[in-house]
């Protein structure tokens, strides 16, 4: 997702960076604009991308990781996902360089994406680069782990099949 940043007198106007960062890379970036100090004890899984907004140094290179365990219901008819009923279905992502690769709960489902090669998502890899794809399912199945991430295992004893 673009995001765009004004700092007058700071961020040299109209610079333009791809370097992936995160919605969580904002909070501890707003500490340091607001010249607070993070607290020891607290652990953010974000990255201060200042540096790399006002001197134009490097973020390290890092995978990026969503994880949405629960289903979101379509707006439009038009989904250019898995299912046109769901904008998402349960599952976890990781990002790692120009890789990305898709996990989903309800039938173990795995996408592999070359994002420069294909920032559409068009070209699923995961079977013509299984030692990619295996490679980053580990990066993700140890992060699920290490934050306890949420993996629903059982159905939903209440749910109808609508037809």
């Amino acid at each position: 997702m673009p995001f765009f940043f004004l700092r007058e007198g700071k961020i040299k106007e109209r610079q333009q960076n791809k370097t992936p960062i995160s919605n969580l890379d904002l909070y501890p970036t707003l500490l340091d604009v607001a010249g607070i100090e993070k607290p020891e004890t607290l652990h953010l899984d974000g990255e201060n991308f200042l540096p790399l907004l006002i001197h134009g140094q490097s973020l390290s290179e890092r995978p990026l990781f969503w994880h949405f365990p629960i289903y979101l219901q379509a707006v439009t008819d038009k989904n250019e996902n898995r299912d046109p009923k769901f904008r998402t279905r349960p599952g976890s992502v990781v990002r790692y360089g120009d890789w990305k690769l898709h996990h989903y709960f309800e039938d173990g489902g795995i996408e592999l994406y070359n994002l420069k090669n294909d920032i559409g998502e068009r070209n699923d890899l995961a079977e013509r680069k299984p030692k990619k794809t295996k490679e980053l399912m580990k990066l993700l199945d140890d992060w699920r782990t290490k934050t306890d991430a949420p993996v629903p295992k059982t159905k939903n004893p209440e749910f109808v099949e609508e037809n």
